[in-house]
């Protein structure tokens, strides 16, 4: 860069997501729809607040008789939640709405919620990075004659205004969907064609799809793809999957008697010398604020400290300029291995009218090109105004993770020569130690194969940090007992019935609460002695052995009385639980 003008023109993405859920409430006797949605509802709720997101959310209810409840004058949308952060009371406030509270309407209209939404979106105070609305509804009744048409034009200036409209179709039952959604349905996705959505009733899928279908559509960055000179398009680098680190929680200081969030603040200070009295008076050092402008930041080098300036510490980090892709040259696709995209995890780009309009009818004709002339194109991606630069390639992909997404290209991150190192691999003789070394790959491979499932990563929890979540929620919402989790790390011990035990055994060795001792070296003149345990009441024990009460002994005199009864081959006591530990002396001593 030639001068720092460029860095005043950098795109800076700030903003926080904000969806808004609206529920249909009419004919909800007929339909009843309301109750899986209410439950599904409450759950994402609990989500957000367990990852102290900061996401916007808003939930709304419409299809109901007109109440003074509303807000902007939108009558027959009843405002549950408002668009804020969840909180606590948010939650209990949903939790405990009744919809048969509410009276349902006699005409259906649906142009009034759509026009509450932009409102809503409209009057945020928050700067919000995208708009989403969720509408959760059933697809067989359509809004009056005289409503339908200003719904269809509600849905246009909402997707005009790059809001996201996305559709749950809430059913117990398979039905004919009415042929106005269709084109509400091809509104909401821009002009594409489509699927209708599938019906749903079970409350934990509709709780997925509203979380897939509320962070999936957040952009990493919104750049300049430059693909000639004078010649760009605008772009959207999208992340499929979560990364480890946005799983961390954030930690929060409280006050040690009032359990008070407290915030701290960092300040920059500087010491100055006032000289205004005069040189024959000494001036006492004082502490002023120091402006941002003047930091200085250094490298010693030669035994001298090199000084820069905030501006020229970003230029250095960022030779190439302001956040931007930059294209470079193409490729064969035979070049890029996919078994070996998974160095770093990669991005998904898609076109972005926001940046620059007409952007998709270049993006899909270079996706046309690439794929018909079997080709990568090798590009420099900086998502950041501190990040490196990246080597790329896109090739060319459709619907990744059952997004709706027609045309797009997967970002492949390319390692500098540095990052790659080569392993020295020998070939083994054929003899029988290779031989049992191919057994035992053939053997991992099967495992391998046994435990491959459809990998859902947004929805997969950790169960020991679920456990603790759900006995702080249990306490904090006044639940009776806390609410049970589903361990979805554990593997059905069906798809292990094909492993072979003795190969098994012979590369894992025994483990497990039954794992037998390792056999000691034993020699021919002397053997050890077994450690005898401390002696037991023996009427007291075959008493409680016939009544089937052995339960009533504490863990150590479990232990005690195993040890005791000299067991040949007695398995490993340590680690053992107490209804273990049962199990072996009904087994040995009855």
């Amino acid at each position: 860069m030639e001068s720092d003008e460029e860095t005043d023109y950098e795109p800076s993405w700030r903003g926080v997501p904000g969806t808004i859920i609206l529920i249909n409430a009419y004919e909800n006797s007929k339909h009843n729809i309301f109750g899986p949605v209410h439950v599904a509802t409450c759950r994402l709720l609990k989500q957000y607040m367990r990852l102290v997101s900061v996401r916007k959310i808003g939930v709304y209810i419409f299809g109901t008789e007109e109440t003074a409840s509303s807000t902007f004058d939108t009558k027959p949308v009843i405002e549950i939640i408002p668009l804020s952060v969840p909180s606590l009371d948010d939650y209990n406030r949903l939790k405990k709405t009744d919809i048969t509270s509410f009276k349902e309407a006699k005409e259906f209209r649906l142009s009034n919620a759509l026009w509450h939404c932009s409102k809503m979106f409209a009057n945020c105070k928050t700067l919000l990075s995208s708009q989403t609305v969720i509408l959760l509804t059933h697809l067989d009744t359509v809004p009056i004659a005289d409503d339908e048409k200003p719904t269809l034009n509600r849905a246009i200036d909402l997707v005009d205004a790059n809001v996201d409209i996305k559709i749950i179709n809430v059913s117990d039952h398979q039905y004919e969907i009415h042929a106005y959604y269709e084109d509400f349905w091809k509104i909401a996705n821009k002009g594409v064609d489509v699927n209708m959505p599938e019906p749903i009733y079970d409350s934990v899928m509709i709780e997925k799809l509203m979380y897939q279908e509320s962070h999936r559509h957040l952009a990493v960055a919104k750049l300049n793809f430059e693909i000639g000179q004078d010649f760009n398009i605008g772009v959207g680098v999208y992340t499929l999957l979560k990364s480890p680190s946005q799983s961390i929680k954030r930690t929060v200081n409280l006050h040690i008697d009032t359990n008070t969030p407290l915030t701290s603040l960092t300040k920059t200070m500087k010491v100055t010398v006032d000289s205004d009295e005069g040189e024959d008076v000494e001036s006492e050092p004082k502490q002023v604020p120091l402006l941002k402008s003047e930091t200085i930041h250094y490298q010693e080098y030669g035994g001298e400290r090199v000084e820069f300036s905030d501006n020229e510490k970003k230029m250095i980090a960022n030779p190439f300029g302001p956040p931007m892709m930059k294209l470079l040259g193409f490729k064969p696709a035979t070049v890029i291995s996919k078994e070996k995209w998974y160095l770093k995890m990669g991005y998904f780009l898609f076109p972005n009218e926001s940046v620059i309009e007409g952007s998709t009818v270049a993006f899909k004709a270079l996706h046309k090109a690439c794929m018909e002339t079997g080709v990568i194109a090798i590009c420099v991606l900086c998502t950041r105004v501190n990040a490196k630069p990246l080597v790329v390639a896109l090739s060319p992909c459709s619907r990744p993770l059952d997004l709706n997404a027609d045309v797009g290209f997967d970002v492949v991150i390319i390692p500098f020569v540095e990052s790659v190192r080569d392993l020295n691999i020998t070939e083994e003789d054929d003899d029988a130690s290779s031989s049992i070394e191919k057994a035992h790959k053939k053997l991992m491979v099967n495992i391998l194969n046994a435990t491959t499932v459809d990998f859902k990563p947004d929805m997969f929890e950790n169960p020991k940090v679920q456990y603790t979540y759900r006995a702080i929620e249990s306490i904090a919402f006044e639940d009776e007992e806390p609410e049970p989790i589903t361990d979805t790390t554990k593997q059905s011990p069906d798809k292990f019935e094909d492993v072979d035990d003795e190969l098994f055994e012979e590369l894992f060795g025994p483990f497990g609460s039954l794992s037998l001792k390792r056999p000691g070296t034993k020699s021919s003149e002397k053997v050890a002695k077994k450690k005898k345990g401390d002696p037991i009441d023996e009427e007291l024990f075959n008493a409680r052995l016939q009544d089937e009460k052995i339960n009533a002994y504490s863990v150590p005199q479990l232990k005690n009385i195993l040890i005791y009864k000299d067991i040949q081959n007695l398995p490993a006591l340590t680690g053992l639980k107490k209804n273990e530990l049962v199990a072996l002396v009904y087994k040995h001593c009855k």
